[in-house]
Parts: structure tokens; sequence; C-alpha cells
């Protein structure tokens, strides 16, 4: 056995040394530093080797296999190993309100939850019906926090809150059929109300989404839903993502799904203008049309977009196949 420590303080003098291998006079350098009271001892090899011995039995170094052919023998050389870390220290858990016991069961909360609950206790179950940003802003200081939805377990009862759902500018289509057709942009919203309202067709509403404005207000057609809901919008990443949100939110509300206007997304692709674009998810792609995927697909691969103001009223004015899609039909 060694005396009490060497093992240890040799181990902290190699690991100063800021290197992993270590040869055998390096060895005895860090030895002597370790243990002064082995300089010229006659024990000091026995010393050394035992050192050795037990810091490699403690995984703390990996001696060569080669050796010197002195009695014990020492290894050439030794690696030193990454000390294991310590364990993180978890801070203790908050004890959860009585209203979000079910978060006990969530593997790891939102940030959002662990506000939320300290909210509760500090006499949130007192606050007044507010609306779900003006609750968002004073749990958690951003007011746009639960605008992706709400972290598993908090509702809407939980936080006192509502989601207010501002109106859709919508304009009536005499002689038009169920269907509610909402447009992105303003431009193309007023030249399609130019051009359906001789002829509306199976569209009886035209409603103007105003970009990303639409997620937050489909939930308003709930006082008067439509048969059938039909978007158009531009071919970029953000044109896409908006419908697919916004249909989410309309089918939770008991409302139709939100689908393309297909006729309208050919005519664009078929005369609109490739433009520079950043990198596009292709998720929501998927909310297309299967015969309308592939080619949009190959536009946000080359790192292009196309404006839904490429459909005028040229467009909409030289003929009907802008058209299809817009029944009430799947």
């Amino acid at each position: 056995m060694t005396p009490a420590g060497s093992a240890a303080a040799l181990l902290a003098v190699l690991r100063d040394t800021g290197r992993t291998r270590i040869d055998r006079a390096g060895l005895w350098r860090a030895f002597v530093d370790a243990v002064p009271s082995a300089h010229g001892s006659a024990d000091a090899r026995r010393l050394l080797a035992a050192a050795l011995d037990e810091l490699a039995a403690a995984g703390a170094l990996i001696p060569t296999a080669a050796t010197d052919d002195g009695s014990p023998p020492l290894p050439r050389a030794v690696r030193l190993t990454r000390p294991a870390a310590a364990p993180a220290l978890r801070p203790a858990a908050d004890p959860w309100h009585p209203e979000l016991s079910a978060a006990a069961a969530v593997r790891a909360p939102a940030e959002a939850v662990r506000q939320v609950n300290r909210w509760l206790f500090a006499g949130g179950t007192r606050a007044p019906l507010a609306g779900l940003r003006e609750r968002a802003l004073e749990i958690t200081g951003d007011e746009k926090a639960f605008d992706a939805g709400l972290p598993v377990p908090l509702t809407p009862q939980i936080l006192r809150a509502e989601r207010v759902a501002l109106p859709m500018h919508r304009e009536r289509l005499p002689g038009g059929g169920p269907v509610l057709l909402v447009v992105e942009n303003a431009d193309t919203f007023h030249s399609l109300l130019l051009a359906l309202r001789a002829d509306p067709g199976p569209v009886g509403t035209l409603g103007w989404g105003a970009g990303n404005a639409f997620v937050s207000s489909v939930p308003s057609l709930a006082a008067d839903p439509p048969a059938a809901i039909r978007y158009f919008g531009d071919l970029d990443a953000a044109g896409l993502r908006i419908p697919a949100r916004a249909s989410a939110v309309a089918q939770a509300g008991g409302l139709p799904a939100v689908r393309p206007a297909t006729g309208l997304y050919r005519a664009l692709l078929a005369h609109g203008r490739p433009a520079p674009a950043g990198p596009a998810d292709h998720t929501d792609v998927e909310w297309l049309d299967p015969g309308l995927r592939g080619p949009v697909r190959e536009l946000f691969a080359a790192g292009r977009r196309m404006a839904q103001e490429a459909v005028g009223r040229r467009v909409l004015g030289s003929g009907r196949d802008w058209r299809d899609g817009l029944g009430p039909g799947p």
C-alpha cells in the first residue's frame, strides 16, 4: 500500500500538467513533487509503482503494456482518463398547485408551466378573465408565449383567459354559394372581388386573411360558419404555414378545414415570377393538394418563392381554370 494520500497527490500533480500522456520521466518528476519525502528514498520505485497500480485500478489512468527492467517494473508511459463528471444537482422540485397536478406526470414541463404554477400560488386563482396575450404577458413577460398553443397541461380555464378572435374582413357575393374564399394579400383580394362579383359560382364570401392575422381571425367564423373554406396565398414558407395553422385552429373550433384553392395555385405556378427567398421549410407543403406538392418543393429547393399578386386582373380575366377547387366538396 502507498502512504495515505500518495496516489491522490500524484494524480493531482499529473492532471495539473494539462497533458493526457505522460512518459516515465514525467512520472518520476510528478511523484517527487507529490511526495517530497520519496526523493532519494530506496523505496521510491516501489512507492511510485504502488501509486500507479492504485490509480490504474481506480480507472484514473492506463499504463502502457511496455515496462522497464527495474523491480518493480514501471510503465514507459501512462494515459490519464477523463475524470467522471459530477452528477448535476437538480433543484428541488416546486410543489404543483392542485389545478396543475397533471404536470407531475409530464416528464419535462415547459418553463411556462412552472411560471403559471407560481402565478396560481401567488393568487392567480382570483384573477379576472383576460385576453390570452394579456395573461401571457402578465405571467411570462412575453405576450406571444402561448400563440403556438398551450403546453400540457395548461388550459384557458386554468389561465383565466380567452383567445380574442378578431373579425375577418369579408365581402358577401350576391348569388354566390356556401364557400368562403380567403386571400392572403390586399391587392389579390380586390382583384378576385372584381372577378367574382359578376359570376361568384360556389364562392359566397370573399375574406381578406391579412397575412398571419388569419390564424387569429379564423375562430371568428364560428358566429356564421361557412360550409367550406378555401385559401389562396403566396408560395413561400410563411404563405403555406399560415393556412396550415389556421386549418388546425379552425377544426379545433368545429369549423371546416382550410383547404387550398387549387386552381389559383396552379395559375400562380404558371404565371408567377420566381424570386429569391431564404431556405424554406418543406413541412407545410403537405397542406397543398398532391398534384401541387412536387412543383412547390422544387421551387423551394431552388431557394425561390412566388408572390400571389402574379395572379392579377389580367390572369383572372383570361380564363376560368383558376376557379378549379373552389367548390364545397373535399
